[in-house]
């Protein structure tokens, strides 16, 4: 498990981190423990040697008002190593002491390891000619250094626990909004293809993977609507050659013809048949194409500017608000989102008696484009909004002028045949979308063609 791993390495980078730094810490106790102790040597040393006289050509050691507590640990020698003074009562440092009454600079020596000893000749004048040797116990510095060593220890211990718990929380925490991306991932994949993340661009690890799946669902998306198209396209190009070839065959076997009569429905079906096969053949070679982004999407700036230039070319032309959604993505192919625009277009220009405006808005956003109570939309649609200043809808004629063959009240008689706005509803419909006229509260005509974002 990931998480389990990041805890572990986490945990053992600051054990790491701790055994150095206690490391560290020991030693550089350790070295001021013992700078410390000969500190206090040299001092006793020079108290020592300041007692130390000569009288009548005899060295001599003045007595003090704290003899007790020098005389413990501190012998004086003569030149020639024979003892002056010593601690009252002899132990097991006199041997180790007289070995060092002999040495011409100050040495130090440890003793048993819990016992240093220095030696300090006095040889320039006035000072006698004597050397000086002190004792001292390392007892109270090694037990301050083990003390010091075993308190590291439990904090070193302590930080380590709470460091790997803060750890596994910040690991949990930066991770979850990860886990419930994964799973809004999966269930959308199941579901709902249409859904994204929307975080924007990616500033960090996290807006980075919602960018990817952002990418990858829409990927995904684009290849499903492309598979429903293609279907859709093969159903309705093959169902009118069926049922023209099932009517010719039954009319000619109601009764005898004669042979150039069948001849010229045998060469009826066949052409029904190559209208078939021909259909087919290029249906199934656009099913064949390898889907991808850039195959199956279209930025908002991309289609505006081909229903622009459709416009243009007709010698008219029409107002463009893309306000911020011009670096959107829709989830369509560019040619297929241009053939539902140019219907609406289409009407808009034909009943418009001047302004003509082509607003296109994320869902969602301010501003946006919609009937009342679309403000709770989730913002994962392109609104594609087409108005005019014509006669407009009524509200009972929203639904029937999209049906196949219908005109609304405005179109007089002969003018089109009704099919602009049912096929690019059913485009609509196949790429994930839908088409709703709606009755504009400033008058004239408004169509809403909404796509899915990429």
């Amino acid at each position: 498990m990931i998480r389990r791993r990041l805890v572990v390495t986490a945990s053992a980078t600051l054990a790491a981190a701790l055994v150095v730094l206690t490391t560290g810490f020991y030693m550089l106790l350790s070295w001021q423990l013992e700078s410390g102790a000969d500190g206090v040597l040299r001092a006793r040393a020079g108290a020592a040697a300041a007692t130390v006289t000569t009288l009548q050509g005899r060295l001599k050691v003045n007595e003090t008002p704290f003899d007790e507590v020098l005389d413990s640990g501190v012998w004086v020698f003569d030149a020639a190593g024979a003892p002056v003074s010593g601690p009252p009562v002899p132990g097991r440092l006199d041997a180790p002491a007289r070995e060092l009454g002999t040495v011409s600079r100050p040495t130090f020596r440890d003793i048993d390891h819990d016992l240093r000893m220095l030696a300090i000749p006095l040889r320039e004048p006035p000072a006698p000619d004597a050397v000086v040797v002190v004792a001292l116990s390392l007892v109270p510095y090694e037990n301050a250094e083990r003390t010091a060593l075993i308190g590291a220890l439990v904090f070193d211990v302590l930080v380590l626990g709470l460091g790997a718990l803060l750890v596994r929380r910040s690991v949990t925490q930066a991770l979850r909004p990860v886990a419930r991306m994964t799973a809004q991932a999966a269930r959308w994949s199941e579901r709902d293809l249409d859904r994204r993340f929307g975080l924007g661009p990616s500033r960090d690890e996290l807006t980075g993977l919602a960018a990817t799946l952002d990418g990858l669902l829409g990927r995904l998306s684009a290849a499903l609507r492309h598979e429903q198209r293609v279907t859709a396209e093969i159903a309705h190009e093959l169902r009118t050659p069926l049922a023209q070839v099932r009517l010719e065959t039954e009319v000619a076997l109601r009764r005898d013809r004669p042979a150039a009569e069948l001849r010229d429905v045998l060469r009826n079906v066949l052409d029904g048949t190559d209208r078939m096969a021909a259909a087919l053949d290029t249906l199934i070679g656009l099913a064949r194409r390898s889907i991808d982004p850039s195959a199956g999407t279209a930025t908002v700036a991309e289609v505006a500017a081909d229903a622009l230039r459709a416009c243009l070319a007709r010698g008219r032309e029409i107002r463009l608000d893309t306000g911020r959604a011009a670096g959107l993505v829709v989830g369509c192919d560019r040619e297929v989102v241009g053939r539902m625009l140019q219907p609406l277009l289409d009407n808009a220009l034909r009943y418009g008696r001047s302004a003509v405006l082509l607003r296109v808005r994320r869902s969602g956003d301010p501003g946006a484009p919609g009937a009342p109570g679309d403000s709770g939309d989730s913002g994962g649609d392109v609104v594609f909004a087409v108005g005019d200043d014509g006669p407009g809808f009524d509200a009972g004629e929203l639904d029937a002028v999209l049906a196949p063959g219908a005109q609304g009240r405005a179109t007089a008689p002969g003018q089109g045949a009704g099919l602009g706005l049912a096929l690019a509803r059913r485009l609509a419909e196949a790429g994930g979308g839908t088409l709703t006229p709606r009755v504009s509260p400033e008058g004239g005509g408004l169509i809403e063609l909404r796509l899915p974002l990429a």
